[in-house]
């Protein structure tokens, strides 16, 4: 609040030679030295049908907020440095100016966003929002609809899951671009898997061939859940996994959903025909195969199980094998697929996604909307020389010990990535509901324990 008030005094103090009619910042024109070429490595300055021309914003400024930017951070690699130069030519080229900053940190982000839209902060802004200010800020009428800009976001670098994510009929209010970031995969100890006389190419195999299902997982658990001294107590376990990433994927994987979101309303169907089915496979599951937590552990043991090469699998995010991730020192070798298709599945492999999201104000007047969403799709453009349809694998390199996660894995999911909306929902604990699941209670008993309290937490949000 005290960041929104010294926003609005100091620009009330400016206001005489900064401020337009729409709320907006307009002058600026002599910050921005304009370009005398119209292309740039191939990339040709887009015309303006109004005037005929190449579009010239007039020095207008955006600024996008989220909660980690640095403006002023030196590039991290020669990627950076291009795109950076990149979008120092098409300011110059369009006349604009565009910069992306940290608001007010993680935890104060919802809070500066909301109070932003309310007092009409004088900033052309974009926001970057996650799973608190979304809906939220959709019931209060803070996001503009963005069918009503002239941006194309049929485009294949916008996200469609993203376009798609707050839809109700024509009317959409986010957005976002590049590609998904894969998530929630199956890693398998490659040692533990040969020393049980299984081919660690066999699970690539499978999926790249469309066999790679529950059945096969089950086939691969039950082979690797052993009792190896024959005391009649198991000590092998194939699996260590969360129960709340588990479960979800397992759900949409069968073609199901927890939540969904029919006609502008948002639907409990976590006891539809596939969800049931999908959470008596996940009860099965961890019933027989997953590693007990030990008395003295935390309840992330299932991190250490599979770091320290105790069981074959974990479902768990593909960050964790980035450089700094939880992965990237083990001493065995690791492979990486997608969560196995479920009898009633559409026969694509996926990540299931919570991706933040970009929105727009809604106090500005069409005018000022159009031109903020034009000058982000110009900033999200494309570096030229960089726009190889398989670029994006330079960044996932270094994470994994084989090609084919990389080639085969992050192309699945990439390429079927699918947003949920559940995490949305303020309140509404998936993780107790998987719990009590993978802990042996019968799905239907946990979905009646929690209908009402999710129905009222839905019924908050549909008003």
């Amino acid at each position: 609040m005290k960041k929104i008030a010294k926003v609005l005094v100091a620009a009330s103090l400016i206001a005489s030679f900064a401020l337009v009619s729409c709320g907006g910042k307009k002058d600026g024109a002599d910050k921005v030295k304009r370009s005398k070429s119209a292309t740039y490595k191939g990339y040709s300055a887009e015309i303006d049908p109004a005037t005929g021309k190449v579009y010239d914003f007039g020095g207008m400024e955006v600024t996008i907020y989220d909660w980690w930017s640095n403006p002023d951070a030196p590039a991290a690699s020669k990627q950076q440095e291009d795109q950076m130069a990149f979008r120092a030519w098409l300011e110059q080229t369009y006349n604009f100016k565009c910069v992306q900053k940290d608001l007010a940190g993680w935890s104060n982000h919802p809070e500066e966003v909301a109070n932003f839209c309310i007092t009409g902060g004088t900033d052309n802004a974009v926001f970057l929002i996650d799973y608190r200010s979304a809906l939220s800020g959709l019931q209060q009428g803070f996001w503009a609809d963005l069918s009503k800009t002239n941006i194309d976001w049929s485009k294949a670098k916008w996200d469609q899951g993203l376009v798609n994510k707050l839809r109700n009929g024509d009317s959409f209010y986010t957005f976002g671009y590049g590609k998904p970031e894969p998530r929630t995969g199956v890693f398998f100890n490659k040692r533990l898997l040969q020393e049980n006389g299984i081919d660690p190419e066999s699970l690539y195999d499978m999926q790249k061939a469309g066999t790679w299902t529950w059945a096969a997982f089950q086939d691969l658990c039950e082979k690797l859940t052993k009792d190896t001294d024959n005391d009649g107590i198991i000590d092998q376990y194939a699996m260590a996994s969360k129960n709340d990433l588990f479960g979800p994927i397992a759900v949409d994987t069968n073609g199901g959903a927890i939540i969904s979101y029919i006609d502008g309303k948002f639907v409990n169907t976590s006891n539809s025909d596939n969800a049931m089915e999908a959470w008596n496979w996940v009860r099965e599951m961890f019933q027989k195969y997953q590693r007990p937590q030990g008395a003295d552990e935390q309840w992330d043991y299932y991190f250490s199980c599979f770091q320290n090469g105790e069981v074959a699998f974990i479902v768990e995010d593909e960050y964790n094998a980035q450089p700094n991730g939880k992965f990237s020192t083990m001493k065995d070798d690791y492979g990486f697929v997608c969560f196995p298709m479920g009898p009633r599945g559409n026969g694509k492999y996926c990540s299931l996604n919570s991706s933040n999201m970009w929105v727009i104000p809604s106090f500005y007047d069409d005018a000022t909307l159009n031109k903020i969403a034009k000058i982000v799709d110009f900033y999200t453009e494309d570096v030229p020389e960089y726009d190889d349809p398989e670029a994006w694998k330079e960044g996932y390199w270094s994470s994994f010990r084989d090609e084919r996660a990389v080639d085969e894995t992050l192309q699945l999911m990439m390429d079927n990535a699918r947003e949920t909306i559940q995490s949305m929902i303020p309140d509404l604990n998936i993780a107790e509901f998987s719990w009590n699941v993978c802990g042996g209670a019968d799905p239907v008993e946990v979905y009646e324990q929690f209908k009402d309290s999710w129905q009222s937490r839905l019924d908050a949000v549909n008003k």
